[in-house]
């Protein structure tokens, strides 16, 4: 009996060990580990189908220490068949003997996948935003999930960064002292509208930027000078928008009345609910600019005196991003 069967084989082994092995030869497949305990307080969730005849759906659930749904969801996804053929390449392509056996009861099982489509910062509260999928999604060919994929460019990411098969979103909170909370998403925020998702783009290009200098650094070069430009500030986000600059400022439930905004040609102030001076990159005309609240944020949107694009919001003497 090879050591691969005699592991496939062994029932002493505990989920985690299987795991262990599985990784220490390549292999990115894993059986989940012990959901998070669900005794807290209820929170929401959404599925979508990646059949897009089917109705989407708001779900509930007890929070616990953690995020509960990577558990939670591992058996959404338990089940199916991979060809043997599949297996095997996938074995040979990880440089290790793993048997088909093993492969087979990893892909039974079933495990949650997330993909972060929203990043914590603190000018968003320290919330994420993560889909979760079939970990198995490729061996199975799953079919692409357009509604979620939909989604995927909103936040941001290439044509070529696609999820397949079923998708659940949900979000947590990174506290500080506290670790990571589930909280509630549902049906309404899937609306590309939604303060999430319009910040989403700039604040992941952001993280990039942060995290990972040499990566960005390359994906800006490769994306060429055609792609608009976006950042963020100290208590603002913005983006290039060809014939204007959208400013997105986040101010939580106010009303109109509340707001009191200046615009110059050169500079544009917010005096309340906030205090913000930016001095700008190039001319706008001020009779062409505009506010609107909008899902608690302030968006200012600047209409440019030439329509050139904008590399940066600030001039020289501004503040840089």
């Amino acid at each position: 009996m090879t050591e691969e069967n005699a592991w496939a084989d062994n029932p002493d082994l505990s989920n985690e060990e299987r795991i262990e092995y599985l990784r220490a030869r390549g292999v990115q497949i894993s059986i989940p580990s012990k959901p998070t305990q669900a005794t807290g307080p209820p929170f929401k969730y959404i599925f979508i189908p990646y059949d897009e005849r089917a109705e989407c759906e708001e779900l509930e659930t007890a929070s616990g220490d953690g995020d509960v749904l990577q558990g939670l969801l591992a058996k959404a996804f338990s089940g199916g068949t991979v060809p043997d053929e599949k297996l095997r390449e996938t074995a040979e392509q990880a440089g290790q003997a793993v048997s088909i056996e093993a492969l087979r009861k990893t892909v039974l099982a079933g495990g949650a996948e997330t993909f972060r489509l929203a990043v914590p910062t603190d000018a968003n509260g320290r919330e994420a935003v993560y889909a979760y999928l079939d970990e198995c999604a490729e061996l199975k060919k799953l079919p692409l999930n357009p509604r979620a994929n939909k989604i995927v460019g909103n936040c941001g990411f290439p044509p070529d960064c696609t999820l397949c098969g079923n998708v659940f979103i949900g979000r947590v909170k990174w506290a500080v002292g506290e670790g990571v909370k589930n909280l509630d998403f549902t049906l309404a925020e899937m609306d590309p509208s939604c303060l999430w998702q319009r910040r989403a783009p700039v604040e992941n290009l952001q993280f990039q930027a942060d995290t990972q200098p040499d990566a960005h650094q390359a994906a800006q070069e490769e994306a060429g000078p055609d792609v608009p430009a976006a950042g963020e500030g100290d208590g603002y986000s913005w983006k290039d928008q060809e014939e204007d600059v959208e400013i997105t400022v986040p101010v939580g439930e106010i009303q109109k009345k509340d707001v009191k905004v200046t615009f110059k040609s050169a500079e544009v102030t917010l005096v309340a609910p906030v205090a913000l001076s930016l001095k700008l990159f190039s001319k706008v005309d001020p009779d062409g600019c505009n506010w609107t609240l909008s899902g608690g944020a302030l968006i200012l949107s600047l209409e440019k005196k030439v329509a050139t694009a904008w590399p940066r919001l600030l001039s020289d003497d501004g503040l840089q991003l």
